[in-house]
Formats: structure tokens, sequence, C-alpha cells
């Protein structure tokens, strides 16, 4: 099913391509070939979500670290939060110890939750701002289940109302205005974590603040002996 939506729309896709670079000096047409390649690159995004929010999760996992998964999501993100003037802060504790987990899916959390706090914060300052910055920070906790690792994303852009707070990692439900998000990016981090044994938590005060804390179980020693992922590990 999910071919048969996305051959067209890449056909589409590749189609417009080719008269953007026929109207590379007609401002007027490049401007709607380049809206039509935008929308079809969001139907196939769409249908990317859709498949990952639908198809079961392996359950092989590797010990993992957060600190390469953390740097590999800011090399691919930390540009775009320069240009947007946001300023990052990076507050890690040293030797953290690795999370049994897959390193794709956890990455895939991480780049939702830096891409969601990258949203509220230009929503709430369009230019650059003083308080326009984005706090990620970890420590490692104790309970009675064992130890685990926390991940804390914190932003200062337009938090979220109470009365939808609890809704919004529901599947398809969105803050973004329609066009700027499938309301599944929240609600397959929730997925992710869950299948890890974790757990996420969304703290937010509308117009200040939001905070989401990710905790991971933390692998077992035994389990800690193998080379992390992301370390020279195996995949």
């Amino acid at each position: 099913m999910a071919h048969e939506i996305n051959n067209p729309i890449n056909g589409i896709i590749n189609y417009a391509q080719i008269l953007a670079d026929q109207f590379a000096d007609d401002t007027v047409n490049q401007e709607i070939v380049r809206e039509i390649i935008d929308e079809g690159e969001r139907v196939a995004n769409i249908v990317k979500n859709l498949l990952d929010f639908a198809k079961a999760r392996p359950e092989f996992k590797n010990p993992v670290s957060i600190e390469d998964i953390l740097a590999a999501s800011l090399a691919l993100t930390k540009s775009q939060l320069s240009r947007d003037g946001i300023k990052l802060l990076v507050d890690m504790t040293p030797d953290l110890p690795p999370v049994l987990a897959h390193l794709q899916q956890i990455q895939q959390v991480v780049l939702n939750l830096i891409s969601n706090a990258r949203y509220a914060l230009n929503q709430k300052y369009p230019a650059a701002d003083q308080e326009k910055t984005f706090h990620i920070e970890s420590e490692v906790c104790s309970s009675p289940e064992g130890q685990f690792v926390r991940l804390s994303f914190f932003d200062r852009g337009v938090g979220i109302a109470p009365e939808i707070l609890s809704k919004v990692m529901d599947p398809f439900y969105s803050t973004k205005p329609s066009g700027a998000g499938t309301g599944l990016g929240l609600s397959i981090s929730h997925g992710i974590i869950k299948d890890h044994g974790g757990e996420i938590r969304i703290l937010s005060e509308q117009g200040k603040y939001t905070r989401v804390v990710v905790d991971l179980p933390a692998a077992a020693h035994d389990q800690q002996l193998d080379q992390p992922e992301g370390r020279g590990g195996s995949r």
C-alpha cells in the first residue's frame, strides 16, 4: 500500500524538479513548482510516519551510548538551530552508563524532540532573542527497579495549554497548524520509549516553557561488558 502511494508521489516530485530546472529564470512559475515539490515531500513524510507508527518494532537491542546518540543528533540539527538564532546548552553527566536500546530508534526520538523544541522557540521568537534557548541535560538516577539514564529537553518556547497537555502523545493529535505536522511524532516517540522499558513525560506552562523528560533503563552490568553501539560496536 505504501509503495502504491510513494511511487506516484516520487514521480510527481521528480517531474516537478524537471519543471523547476526549466523555469529557472521564471520567478512566478518557479515558486508554484517549488510548492508542488514541498507538498509532495510532505505527503511522502506523512506516509513514512504512518509506516513508523504501524510497523512492529524489532525486539533485539544492544548496549548503546546516549552521549553518542545525542552527538550524532546534534550534528544533524545544530546548524538549523544556529541559523534560527537558538542558543543551545548541553550539560551531559560524564561517564553515563550505556542503555540497552536500538540506536536508530532512540535517535529518532531525540531528533523529534529537538524538532519540536525548535518549532516552539521559533513560534515564540521569530527573530533572535536572549531567551531563545534550548537546554539538553542528562543524569543518572536510581529506582527500586534499578539504575536509569535521564535526558531532559527544556525550551522557553510557546509551551502547551493545560487542557491539551494530556493529549499531545495521542496518535494524530498535533498542536501545530494544518500542514505543519502529522500528529505522530510524539506518539511514535512514546511507543519507542515504552518498548524500551522507559518513560517519557512532558511538563509545560503555556507561554513560558516545555520540558520533556526521557528515562531509559541502564544496561545491566553483564550487558555493559559488550562494546556499546556508536563506539565501534556491531550494529
